[in-house]
């Protein structure tokens, strides 16, 4: 039972009101544009690995590897997972290292596959500091042969308690390349 996850970090990240997440591009899913909208997944399609979650349906491999440069949604086997922003340290930096990385999100999520939905428990540390808790409703379909998750979340604690808000996200799996020159030191 695997997880979405980078879209979490994206849902406290909206409702807290905190700058948005770079909007990374999805290609992921590809099935036949006849492909029913509807799922039948016998796990979550979130699998362990390296993710981001775009607000936009179709981007080149560019747009992608840029995103995942901002942000990286680490998702392990069991459902757990957690996501870096990554940031660069000053204007003279290349691109951003895993020196210069917050936690900004951690959870755990579950599927039904009864429901073809899933429930992720979340906590997200937002640019100042403050932690806010709260959960994800995650139902999966696909569009134009693409995967898309409808969100619903919801704020349960900290200091946005009791905010609540619904938006789309299309998963997209890192490229290996990039999370690995993300966490290589830059040679000196």
């Amino acid at each position: 039972m695997i997880r979405p996850i980078a879209a979490l970090s994206i849902a406290t990240t909206m409702l807290c009101g905190a700058n948005p997440i770079a909007p990374a591009h999805a290609q992921v899913g590809a099935q036949s544009e006849t492909a029913s909208p509807r799922t039948n997944f016998k796990a979550s399609p979130i699998t362990a690995g390296f993710w981001q979650f775009s607000s936009n349906r179709n981007a080149d491999g560019g747009a992608i590897a840029e995103a995942c440069r901002d942000y990286v949604t680490f998702q392990f086997q069991d459902g757990y997972y957690f996501t870096l922003s990554m940031r660069k340290n000053s204007q003279h930096s290349g691109e951003p290292r895993l020196s210069a990385a917050s936690v900004h999100e951690v959870g755990h999520c579950a599927f039904d596959r009864k429901t073809q939905a899933e429930r992720c428990d979340v906590a997200v540390t937002d640019d100042s500091g403050a932690t806010n808790n709260g959960f994800i409703d995650i139902r999966y379909s696909m569009d134009g042969g693409t995967l898309k998750m409808s969100i619903k979340a919801a704020i349960t604690g900290g200091p946005n308690s009791g905010q609540t808000e619904s938006f789309e996200r299309f998963p997209v799996k890192c490229p290996d390349n990039i999370v690995h020159d993300l966490m290589t030191p830059r040679k000196q």
